[in-house]
């Protein structure tokens, strides 16, 4: 599914902020935001920008960039003790001429909204030697908080929760006579100081690696994200297995013992069981927000997904969303 970065809401909840006159704390789907008091009212529509968008050069974006002549990166801040993570614009506000507008209505691309993108190292850029292949699907989740109906699909159902390492996403794949290498969003060339390639190489992938699959995994270590883990050379962790020619993923427990055939490392368990009939989207953040890496740092986060791979009608498609920690983003102010 494509990330929807701004969205016709509704405001679910307002809530006052202590000491704090001017402002309050909207709910807007999964998400908290900090608001202009007064500015709205429950049940109010609102274009809501998630956390990552970057904001044109417009005028109706001046009062964020104040002056700056470039585009405005939303981020997870905190004002006045509370944390907000997006924007909640009334209608009035943006340049939007559709009506009516509906919810849930995208409305990314009319107003010129993007996604920022991390400006990647040498050593992960690569060159490119085409696009992502089409026949396996990227490697992006999405957040708990921009689908909270979620949840009715996992209550009471046996989950695996496995550990968000912190690093940089690839894709190996076997199709065929062809062997390939990606970063998050293309193909790769053949390269010996490219760190997807000399994964590949030290794995022996080009030589086992299973016929008609893609590995798909985070590689973490030194000069990756600033090493958050502390590791002390880099390490492909696998998070899914994708069988090509059945344009499905394979379950976490086939995903284990093709790996071990590898001697290929799996990301973390950190959760195994039923899901609890009374957690909520704050319940799953919590549960992250207590994580920390070997060395003591705060866990990027979750990855949650049935034992079973399940189709899932709120994402149509692979049930699979992320809960990313708060303690986390705000150490690093993500």
């Amino acid at each position: 599914m494509e990330r929807k970065l701004a969205t016709i809401q509704t405001i679910l909840d307002l809530k006052p902020i202590p000491n704090a006159d001017a402002i309050e704390v909207a709910q807007v789907l999964g998400w908290r935001c900090v608001v202009k008091r007064g500015e709205f009212s429950v049940g109010d529509k609102c274009v809501y920008f998630e956390i990552d968008s970057l904001l044109p050069v417009a005028d109706w974006t001046d009062f964020l960039r104040k002056g700056d002549a470039r585009p405005f990166r939303l981020r997870t801040i905190r004002l006045r003790g509370q944390q907000s993570q997006g924007l909640a614009l009334p209608l009035n506000k943006v340049p939007l001429t559709d009506t009516p507008l509906e919810i849930g209505q995208d409305v990314t691309e009319a107003l010129g909204v993007t996604k920022w993108e991390m400006q990647i190292p040498a050593q992960l850029a690569g060159i490119c030697k085409g696009n992502f292949p089409s026949f396996i699907p990227k490697t992006d989740e999405m957040r708990l908080q921009s689908f909270p109906d979620l949840i009715t699909e996992v209550r009471g159902k046996r989950m695996r929760g496995t550990l968000k390492m912190d690093g940089t996403s690839g894709t190996i794949f076997a199709s065929g006579d062809r062997f390939g290498v990606c970063s998050r969003n293309m193909e790769l060339v053949e390269s010996d100081t490219n760190i997807y390639w000399k994964m590949a190489h030290e794995l022996k992938l080009t030589e086992r690696m299973p016929r008609g699959y893609g590995l798909q995994g985070e590689i973490c270590g030194p000069t990756i994200q600033g090493n958050r883990i502390g590791l002390t050379k880099p390490t492909f962790y696998a998070f899914s297995l994708y069988d090509i020619a059945a344009s499905r993923y394979l379950s976490h427990s086939e995903l284990m013992k093709v790996c071990a055939d590898l001697d290929v490392e799996v990301v973390p368990t950190v959760f195994d069981g039923i899901i609890d009939p009374n957690w909520g989207v704050d319940d799953f953040l919590d549960f992250a927000n207590k994580l920390v890496y070997q060395n003591g740092l705060p866990a990027e986060g979750v990855v949650w997904r049935p034992y079973e791979e399940i189709y899932s009608n709120v994402l149509d498609g692979r049930l699979s969303f992320k809960t990313v920690s708060n303690v986390y983003l705000n150490m690093y102010k993500e």
